[in-house]
């Protein structure tokens, strides 16, 4: 009973960063802007769920592969921002700026 609910929390809680990951990123501007809520939502809600599905496997090797995933997951994640960032500048994409009208 208890690790049921210790995997609902830490799902809801995975569930949570998504949903503010994806308003994020729906809802700011440029790429640049994107990127911080892409990166850091997705990666903090895939390992809150996947903390919660260790949870509840139980089973040493199950949390092992979990482990391992959450760690690729954790490179790969800022590893893959860095690197859209950097085309984005490289292709002189430039940043938003907020125009006169919005400013008044």
């Amino acid at each position: 009973m208890v690790r049921n609910i210790i995997t609902v929390i830490f799902c809801s809680i995975g569930a949570f960063w998504f949903l503010l990951g994806t308003t994020g990123l729906l809802r700011m501007p440029d790429i640049f802007s994107r990127l911080h809520p892409s990166t850091k939502c997705d990666t903090l809600g895939a390992c809150s769920v996947m903390v919660g599905v260790a949870v509840y496997s139980g089973s040493l090797w199950d949390i092992l592969k979990l482990i391992l995933i959450m760690c690729f997951l954790l490179l790969s994640s800022a590893t893959c921002g860095h690197a859209i960032g950097r085309s984005a500048v490289r292709r002189d994409i430039a940043p938003w700026r907020k125009s006169e009208e919005e400013e008044q």
